[in-house]
């Protein structure tokens, strides 16, 4: 177990967008933290959400609640009086350079336009609206987000944070977000992946997406 741990640290840096790779997931799977903040910025009830975890390895999920414990938040006065959750993402190895392949990139047109939601039991109440050139998202503790959205080619987009209403996510505004789609699952789903861009720091996420 200490060996993990060990691991767990070094491959994993951040609350939010925390992944690695493993070769026991499908595609994506996910150890949700839950944690609330007192009035003096400091945390407390942190335990691993079961029901929004889908990754389910012992090791894995003690070494994630571990780390987290062991970090501190970068804006914890915005945080006070509330509950929050952080993400570890676990993907399959051979994501890690998978690239869509040629012939199947006509089919992400359907993906340029829509309502979608995320396949992912953190985000289970966002849903988000996708036009021309916005994109909005809705539900759970986001709130309401807002970002300028432009298709490069038929299987990447570029996401541009215009708003985030939250106070502790505001640094985040005028992030970049280069999202390529990797694989369609079907005319719905569709693996992506996600490099973000803030303020010359970058980290890549990886996770499902379907119209609805």
């Amino acid at each position: 177990m200490k060996k993990l741990l060990f691991f767990i640290i070094v491959i994993i840096s951040s609350f939010s967008y925390s992944q690695t790779f493993v070769d026991d997931v499908d595609r994506v799977a996910v150890v949700v933290i839950d944690y609330c903040v007192d009035e003096n910025g400091k945390r407390y009830d942190i335990v691993i959400n079961q029901e929004k975890s889908t990754y389910k390895h012992e090791g894995w999920q003690q070494g994630c609640l571990e780390h987290f414990k062991k970090g501190e938040l970068i804006y914890p006065m915005k945080m006070t009086d509330e509950c929050w959750q952080s993400v570890y993402y676990f993907v399959n190895s051979k994501y890690k350079t998978y690239e869509l392949p040629e012939e199947d990139r006509i089919k992400c047109k359907a993906f340029h336009r829509g309502k979608f939601k995320y396949e992912n039991p953190a985000y289970s109440e966002t849903i988000m609206k996708r036009r021309k050139k916005r994109q909005i998202e809705k539900g759970g503790l986001g709130g309401r987000q807002v970002y300028n959205i432009k298709w490069t080619d038929d299987h990447k987009y570029i996401l541009e944070t215009v708003k985030l209403p939250l106070e502790k996510d505001k640094h985040k505004e005028d992030n970049i977000i280069a999202v390529e789609i990797i694989e369609v699952l079907n005319e719905k789903t569709y693996l992506y992946k996600a490099v973000i861009t803030n303020k010359g720091d970058t980290e890549t996420i990886f996770g499902l997406i379907t119209k609805i």
